[in-house]
């Protein structure tokens, strides 16, 4: 073997050193810092964090979950479309949002009906054990006792990519409206956009 040919077998095999050590073991982060990872054309857990603050905190902030007759609104959560080019899953949006809704005691949500039907079956099942002779009638929940929702949360995310050169771009619009179901007026509407950038390296990956 000559020089030039042990000078290669070396450089390779540093290179798959370098490249192949310089993993690390999978480990747990504090979801509450910034250390997650950032890609582009994906929507982050901090992207989803920072989104639901800011929709949580301008629902709140417009007063329109305040009844005059002094009883709480029933929220329900209908359909938050995906527009991405990502397998994504909304509800991660809505359900920061409704249990915020709840802890701020504005207003109240419901399980028993939602865009995509009942997110808890049990309100409907429990009622049609009305004629089942095993059960006590006078513990059953009767007909016509569950309360429908005053108002309903949708929404849609729509995400925009540009490549220029070796630097891509994603931009992410979420758009959210309160529609009062008496009306059916939206009675809040607002946006929340993230933008991301990323540039390829000029050699790899």
């Amino acid at each position: 073997m000559n020089k030039k040919m042990i000078l290669l077998a070396g450089g390779m095999v540093g290179a798959a050193v370098f490249f192949g050590g310089c993993g690390t073991d999978p480990h747990r982060i504090d979801t509450s810092g910034n250390r997650g990872l950032t890609t582009v054309d994906d929507i982050n857990f901090k992207d989803w964090q920072m989104t639901a603050s800011k929709a949580i905190n301008s629902l709140l902030a417009s007063g329109v979950l305040s009844r005059q007759d002094g009883r709480k609104t029933i929220l329900m959560i209908s359909t938050v479309k995906n527009s991405t080019s990502q397998h994504i899953n909304t509800k991660i949006l809505t359900d920061k949002m409704r249990q915020a809704v709840l802890r701020s005691g504005k207003a109240l949500t419901t399980t028993a009906i939602s865009g995509s039907g009942a997110e808890d079956k049990a309100t409907r099942q429990v009622r049609k054990l009305e004629d089942d002779d095993m059960f006590n009638q006078a513990t059953v929940q009767k007909s016509g006792t569950a309360i429908a929702p005053d108002m309903s949360l949708a929404g849609e995310i729509i995400q925009q990519k540009t490549t220029l050169g070796r630097k891509s771009e994603s931009y992410f619009f979420f758009h959210l409206t309160l529609t009062d179901l008496k009306t059916g007026l939206a009675v809040w509407e607002d946006n929340f956009e993230v933008a991301k950038q990323a540039k390829k390296p000029v050699f790899g990956w």
